[in-house]
């Protein structure tokens, strides 16, 4: 690797031959006993290439040489072990390696800022520990590949400043926290599950207006909005239309109940006056039947006749009565 970096006198401690980068000081260089385990050479102005002599580093987990000059492909041999993989602000050409699909313990990848081309293959299905994923500023093509749905522990992805299309649906279930996806030639619809996550969009051809229904037998989205979760047990504000058809409903208007007091209360007003009308009948039959028949018709006494004009009026103040009991009960159900 020393050679294929042009032998650079920045890398103090480095040689092309028979060097122990943990037995002596190399720069950049962090053993584990006889193991290196990392290579960190960012911002040293290197140049050249990475070389393909790096896959028997098979103890390696971290290698950055990002922010530096290395040109010509990623080459295909990167040690399977890595868990950090960082080749940002470089000048790199050519493809993402397939290899990378081997790299089951790969927690950050960074290729952003090279100049990669073509399309992404369709490799990422076994990176179920990848958490970071940046491949901005470089020149990839076509659309998302589908096994990008197998990141189930990413939490950010930057694809901004390139030239995918197609649609970013793939990505509607994953655990992502931040998506940037602006400048570049996507289209269709944002899926509600990304709405709500530090999304960037801007510079792509979306769709406007509601997105349609999802196909027959598509599953249903299985990520969570935090927001609205934390919101769902509150309260709705003072003023809003909280209340449910049945409930204001129910709150308005009279019931069964009402309907069935009014009902009774007629049947005993109704009783009520039956049973003044039949007492003034009995009354008059038999006032008639005690009057002797030869009885004469002579006037009245005086005595007599205010008698009459009292018994006359009783009846008129029991219909008053009656309608009274009437109207004070149906006032008492109305309330109610």
């Amino acid at each position: 690797m020393f050679s294929s970096l042009n032998s650079p006198p920045q890398l103090t401690g480095w040689t092309a031959n028979n060097g122990d980068p943990c037995g002596q000081p190399w720069k950049g260089v962090t053993c584990s006993g006889q193991r290196v385990t990392e290579i960190k050479l960012s911002n040293l102005g290197l140049s050249g290439s990475m070389g393909y002599s790096l896959q028997s580093l098979t103890s390696l987990k971290e290698l950055d040489l990002s922010h530096n000059n290395l040109a010509g492909d990623i080459p295909y041999n990167i040690p399977l072990n890595l868990t950090r993989f960082n080749l940002a602000y470089n000048q790199f050409t050519g493809s993402v390696p397939y290899s990378i699909n081997q790299m089951h313990s790969l927690q950050y990848l960074n290729l952003s800022h090279n100049q990669l081309q073509y399309q992404l293959n369709d490799m990422f299905g076994p990176l179920s520990s990848l958490s970071t994923l940046d491949l901005s500023f470089n020149s990839l093509i076509d659309a998302l590949p589908q096994s990008f749905k197998n990141l189930t522990s990413l939490k950010s992805m930057y694809l901004q400043n390139n030239q995918f299309t197609g649609t970013i649906d793939v990505l509607a279930n994953l655990p992502l926290d931040n998506l940037y996806v602006s400048n570049n030639h996507f289209t269709g619809w944002i899926p509600d599950q990304l709405k709500s996550i530090d999304l960037q969009s801007d510079g792509n051809s979306w769709s406007s207006g509601p997105a349609p229904p999802p196909p027959p037998g598509t599953p249903p989205a299985t990520r969570n909005n935090r927001k609205h979760e934390s919101n769902s047990n509150n309260s709705p504000p003072d003023g809003g239309s909280s209340s449910s058809p049945s409930r204001s409903s129910s709150k308005s208007g009279i019931g069964g109940g009402g309907i069935a007091g009014i009902v009774i209360s007629i049947l005993i007003v109704g009783a009520i006056l039956a049973f003044f009308l039949v007492k003034r009948r009995s009354r008059r039959s038999s006032s008639d039947v005690e009057k002797p028949d030869n009885q004469s018709f002579a006037p009245l006494a005086s005595k007599e006749v205010q008698g009459n004009i009292h018994n006359s009026s009783a009846i008129p103040h029991g219909g008053q009565l009656s309608v009274t009991i009437y109207l004070f009960l149906l006032f008492c159900l109305c309330w109610k």
